[in-house]
């Protein structure tokens, strides 16, 4: 059983990050190329949670332009605080939005990646009033610790001390919302202290302990390390797939690096991507058939020529010959956009064609990458899965079953 609605708290100052972040809430820190958040929400979502209370305050019209009313299946609502309420304030606030029975509340600059289904499952055992997950930690003193007996039932909330092993409170808590909306709290408080602390003789608070990785932003110094550990993590549920697959790339943006407002008009202009020949090698084992579908309309403007186009994939197909992969067919649409010709991206005909010349492709067993959304309407429309590569010229994010900053993260994300 999965629980399905949540709560983030992302109304903080940071204060202490304002040094390496000034002009966003702390919750939208940029880590290894993406907000914070969007790691969280894609953690919540792939354990199943597909909505969203998001608690915010300071600088909240950044996080409503950033997501909106959706991040990918997610659906998002806002609990606007007009005055800091401190943690419990903004739960109580939050809460009113609250549909479940059983609501996640997590913290927006922290992410501990645990076993949410085992929490929920945990939670609903022991018919918590709330459960909290627990991070076990060695030679601290930036935590308070939390004690518990051998059923998971929470005894004391300890003050921060040194000491050499504990455990510690990793802000992903489940509540009973009947159980917390029947409590008279003020508007203004704190749920670590005026909730947990001070009724924790009620023995109704669990713990569950848990090692999944936990990394709390707050600090510069855990800031600078997660833009190294982040690029690390993977959320997406991975494409299982076997030689019977065929993969579909998009080229420019994708295999090489695409010219704003200009098109490759000759193998002089094909810069290739970092990782992206090395991809298709480690594909061209895993894959029946790779191919490229590529829109060039530049030929249709009289930009350039078929044989322009033509010699640079001549380039590219060679370039990855040389680094032992194999290219089964490269696909291109000379057509003008305006003309809404069905050879044209997202069109099906390049696919169509690739399909007559290797009739064993299946396109319920393809994958189709690309930059826009156009590819990726491409791929949808002929029951493809879809990976969308996360550029600096685009920043929205399409619905698609992976995300990829660079296509060498394609083998973390696929599997044979």
């Amino acid at each position: 059983m999965n629980i399905k609605e949540a709560i983030i708290l992302a109304g903080g100052l940071g204060t202490r990050l304002r040094s390496v972040v000034e002009d966003k809430p702390k919750a939208l820190a940029p880590v290894a190329g993406r907000p914070f958040l969007e790691y969280l929400l894609d953690h919540l979502r792939t354990a199943g949670i597909r909505r969203c209370i998001f608690s915010v305050g300071y600088k909240a019209d950044h996080i409503t332009r950033q997501f909106g009313d959706r991040y990918r299946d997610v659906e998002i609502i806002y609990a606007h605080e007009t005055e800091p309420l401190g943690t419990g304030g903004a739960i109580k606030n939050a809460m009113r939005f609250a549909e479940a029975d059983h609501i996640l509340v997590t913290n927006g600059d922290s992410l501990f990646l645990t076993d949410l289904s085992a929490h929920f499952a945990f939670h609903l055992i022991h018919k918590a009033a709330v459960s909290l997950a627990l991070r076990p930690m060695k030679d601290f003193s930036r935590y308070g610790r939390v004690e518990i007996d051998e059923s998971g039932c929470i005894n004391a909330f300890r003050e921060k001390e040194a000491v050499t092993e504990g455990l510690i409170n990793g802000g992903v808590y489940i509540f009973d919302r009947a159980a917390f909306n029947a409590l008279d709290f003020p508007a203004k408080f704190s749920i670590e202290n005026d909730y947990f602390q001070a009724r924790v003789s009620d023995g109704n608070f669990y713990g569950l302990p848990s090692h999944g990785y936990f990394l709390d932003i707050g600090i510069p110094d855990d800031f600078a390390k997660a833009q190294m550990e982040f690029t690390e993590l993977r959320f997406d549920r991975p494409i299982q797939i076997d030689k019977n697959w065929t993969l579909f790339l998009d080229r420019d943006g994708v295999i090489n690096r695409r010219i704003v407002g200009d098109y490759v008009r000759r193998p002089e202009d094909f810069e290739i991507l970092p990782g992206a020949i090395e991809a298709i090698k480690w594909a061209t084992g895993k894959f029946g058939r790779i191919v490229v579908v590529t829109n060039q309309q530049g030929v249709g403007k009289g930009l350039m020529s078929a044989s322009n186009v033509e010699e640079v994939h001549q380039f590219l197909a060679t370039a990855v010959e040389e680094q032992d992969g194999h290219l089964d067919g490269i696909y291109y649409a000379p057509q003008l956009k305006s003309e809404n010709h069905p050879d044209r991206k997202p069109g099906p005909g390049m696919a169509l064609s690739a399909q007559q010349d290797f009739p064993e492709i299946d396109f319920s067993k393809s994958i189709m990458v690309g930059d826009s959304p156009s590819d990726l309407e491409f791929g949808r429309r002929l029951g493809m899965k879809t990976i969308f590569m996360l550029t600096e010229e685009v920043n929205a994010r399409p619905p698609a079953d992976v995300y990829l900053t660079t296509l060498g993260e394609l083998e973390r994300y696929v599997t044979h």
